[in-house]
């Protein structure tokens, strides 16, 4: 068999399955956020990787079902249990990526790297990944992104504050600043930032 079908055999598969999970999966009320800013209102299934990064399906509200890629909306949202979920999609080292909002703030927000431990996610694929991406992620200015790795985190957001934040930046490492602090670390530097603000 040459390697070239059986690469798209294999695709086709993998394709299927991944549609038939899609189709079994919960669907929760949301809405795909397009390029130019438009909400299309529908249902979402399940957010799954392939190796280009991940991609979700969602049924409009025409019963119509579409796999969506990352690269052709900004975004796309979500309720279940009276919580809401925001996800954006970014370009990061070849693969694009739905990242689910932790913390939202006018300087620096946080972003999560979706996995098997939310209900809607089929994180088969991720797993297998010879080179897993970061869990977490900071975006900030003119849609910059920088990845959070567990293993030398400290360094990377010591480095990160030190010339706007250095009181942060010092402690970074410290109890109350750790790797699983980083929800309240990212919380508190949009505190110093907005009260600079405040100040000037």
């Amino acid at each position: 068999m040459k390697p070239g079908f059986a690469m798209r055999h294999t695709f086709t598969l993998l394709l299927f399955l991944g549609l038939s999970l899609s189709l079994s999966a919960e669907a929760f009320r949301g809405f795909l956020l397009t390029k130019d800013n438009y909400q299309l209102t529908g249902y979402f299934n399940v957010l799954s990787y392939s190796p280009s990064g991940s991609l979700i399906t969602f049924t409009n509200d025409f019963g119509d079902i579409y796999s969506i890629h990352p690269m052709l909306v900004k975004g796309f949202g979500f309720s279940n249990g009276g919580d809401s979920f925001r996800f954006v999609s970014r370009f990061h080292q070849g693969q694009w990526f739905f990242l689910r909002e932790e913390v939202s703030g006018r300087a620096l927000s946080l972003y999560r790297l979706p996995d098997g431990n939310d209900q809607y996610v089929d994180d088969s694929m991720l797993r297998l990944f010879s080179q897993q991406p970061a869990t977490y992620y900071f975006l900030y200015g003119q849609r910059q992104i920088l990845p959070i790795p567990r293993t030398g985190f400290k360094r990377t957001l010591r480095d990160f504050f030190a010339d706007v934040a250095p009181q942060l930046s010092a402690v970074i490492g410290k109890k109350g600043y750790r790797y699983r602090d980083l929800l309240t670390i990212v919380m508190e530097y949009n505190e110093i930032r907005g009260s600079r603000r405040r100040r000037l």
